[in-house]
């Protein structure tokens, strides 16, 4: 793929809308001193000093990249995909659906785990203005209010360096409205499949049931709410793994289910703490190696 028929900001662009959070692999010529197989060098590898820009997403089993190589007086644009290790998946093969029963101590209070959130990652809100009038109104719904408060404190971004939030009002990887109006808008006219086909949820219509993505990982496990316009204000958590198999049914807060996810390494099978990624927050405008807040980091 030559330079003069795409150009490399166009692919990133691209990519980030479809992938979400990207890494700075490699600009202006010089690596990150700090990457490893965990964080993309395997994107690194096929092209050694004649690589003058690299980025990279985490998906699945797979890095996919794209970059700049020096060719003669010029530079050429490369598109790669490389294997990567994910977490295998703990989830019993024969289940469609598990419902979790709530595990250890808690506290009914919704908004009390946005302020145990805050705590544990360091985090200032931000006080973002959201019309959620609006947005509601499109979905024929109610979001869960701890989530409205999450999503004005942080905006979209990325936990832990590998769990993405989706906003309202980001950039268009991290804004929840404009992912669900992309997924609903595919599903409709047959493109990639049905993203919900392995289970018995559908994506969620205006007045209806199914689902609606508010967070992902960086090896594809996706977080999301089961809505009902029936039944404004209950919003179970689904999640499932990145290899599509059941799906995890938690009668959990937005909040409390992101923070055991950071924070309790006994939470199984989709809690990070035991990673030792800590808990940092990055805004998806900073890039994942910098935030102009230091997170707690200590799970």
């Amino acid at each position: 793929m030559g330079a003069d028929t795409i150009e490399l900001p166009t692919v990133v662009a691209r990519f980030s809308r479809r992938y979400g959070q990207l890494r700075n692999l490699v600009m202006g010529g010089y690596a990150d001193p700090k990457v490893t197989e965990r964080t993309g060098l395997p994107l690194l590898a096929p092209f050694g000093e004649e690589l003058a820009e690299m980025r990279g997403w985490a998906f699945g089993d797979r890095w996919i990249g794209c970059g700049a190589v020096r060719a003669g007086d010029g530079v050429q644009v490369v598109v790669l995909v490389a294997e990567r290790d994910a977490p295998p998946s703990e989830a019993p093969p024969e289940e469609t659906v598990r419902v979790v029963p709530r595990c250890g101590t808690h506290s009914d209070d919704a908004r009390a785990w946005v302020r145990r959130l805050l705590g544990l990652t360091g985090w200032e809100p931000l006080g973002l203005p959201v019309d959620w009038a609006q947005i509601e109104a499109e979905l024929g719904a109610p979001l869960p209010a701890d989530y409205k408060e999450l999503a004005e404190a942080f905006g979209g971004g990325v936990f832990g360096e590998s769990v993405s939030f989706m906003g309202c009002g980001a950039g268009v990887s991290f804004d929840l409205p404009a992912q669900w109006r992309a997924g609903l808008s595919a599903a409709r006219h047959g493109m990639y499949g049905s993203t919900f086909a392995a289970g018995p949820y559908d994506a969620y219509t205006p007045g209806g049931k199914g689902v609606v993505t508010w967070g992902s990982t960086e090896w594809a496990d996706q977080y999301c709410w089961l809505i009902d316009a029936e039944r404004p204000g209950h919003c179970p958590v689904l999640v499932r793994a990145h290899d599509s198999g059941p799906w995890y049914r938690y009668e959990l807060s937005t909040a409390e289910f992101l923070h055991r996810v950071l924070a309790d390494a006994d939470f199984r099978p989709f809690g990070i703490a035991h990673h030792g990624l800590g808990a940092t927050f990055v805004p998806e405008s900073a890039g994942p190696a910098a935030s102009t807040q230091t997170g707690a980091g200590a799970v």
